[in-house]
Formats: C-alpha cells, structure tokens, sequence
C-alpha cells in the first residue's frame, strides 16, 4: 500500500473518532478561554484539527489521483509531478479553510446571549402597565426567552395589552408600535 493510501486511511479515521467523540461529549480542548467568551480564532484553526482536515484534503487527492488510469504506475506506487503535489497541497488548503469556516460559523450560531435584556433589540413586546411620564412596564418576548423592561414612549398613552415592537438606543429601551 503506497504511503498517500496509508495517510488517506488514518487522516480518515482520526476524523472519524473526532467527529463521533464531539457528538457524544461535546468538542474537547484543552485551552482555556478567560474572558468567558466563546471564540473562535485563527490560532485555532492551526491546531490538530485544522492539520487533520488539511491532510485528508491532500491524501484524498493524491489517493484520488493514484486510482485514475492516467497515472503511470511503477511497481504499484502512483508515479507524481509537482503539479499533483501544488493540486493536493491546493485541495488542501480549501478543504482546512472550508471546514474552518463552517466550525466557526456554527460556533456563532451556537452563541446565544446569556439573559433575554442582551437581545431585546427589534423583539415584540405586550404593555402591561402605564407607569407614568412615557414610562411603561413591558412584557418583552425575545429569543432568550420572557423578560418584563421599563421602556419609553414618547406618543400618546398606549393601553394595557398593546402589542408594540421594541428596540433598543443606549441604554434605553424605546417603543414602537405596530401599525395594525
């Protein structure tokens, strides 16, 4: 077996045990994040994964490449130019930055904000009292889940129940209402 099959095979399998070990216990690492905040970062990406996405992008070119009936074969071992390896490294390369952006786009999609005031902003909201001076107590729906706010109106009264859209400016909480 040439040593491109061979590359290919463990590139493989150790793809293989990491994907099935992060769909049991979650994504294992070893480093450590102080700030608190999940991130995703290009120091991560040259990491034991990123090496393993890029070689299986490379052996499975060249594996691919040896099966083809245009390669001159000696003595069982895929003779290769330069240009398979640029095309292998190539293959490479996109396979490692794919992969790279599809993890750090599911980590972003994965980062929900931790309390429901952290993303009130263009979410629908219910009056549930006048408190007075454009104040109101609004039951706020957002997708971190239910939370009651103080927010501002600068219109006529609203009543108990009204429907409202609010958003945020600062550090204030704004109303807007729903044309019906």
């Amino acid at each position: 077996m040439a040593w491109y099959t061979i590359l290919f095979i463990a590139v493989c399998v150790l793809f293989a045990i990491k994907l099935i070990l992060s769909w049991i216990g979650g994504d294992f690492e070893m480093d450590v994040d102080l700030d608190g905040i999940d991130d995703f970062d290009v120091s991560s990406a040259f990491s034991f994964k990123g090496l393993v996405h890029f070689l299986l992008g490379f052996s499975s070119y060249l594996s691919l490449r040896a099966n083809m009936a245009t390669v001159d074969k000696i003595n069982d071992v895929a003779q290769f130019g330069i240009m398979d390896y640029f095309i292998a490294t190539f293959c490479g390369v996109v396979l490692f930055f794919v992969l790279f952006c599809g993890y750090k786009l599911a980590m972003k999609a994965s980062q929900t904000p931790k309390r429901p005031e952290d993303c009130i902003n263009n979410s629908k909201g219910i009056i549930y009292i006048n408190l007075g001076n454009g104040k109101y107590s609004v039951e706020a729906h957002t997708i971190a889940g239910t939370t009651n706010v103080t927010a501002f109106y600068s219109g006529d009264g609203l009543e108990p129940g009204t429907e409202v859209i609010l958003t945020k400016e600062g550090n204030n909480i704004l109303i807007n209402t729903i044309n019906a």
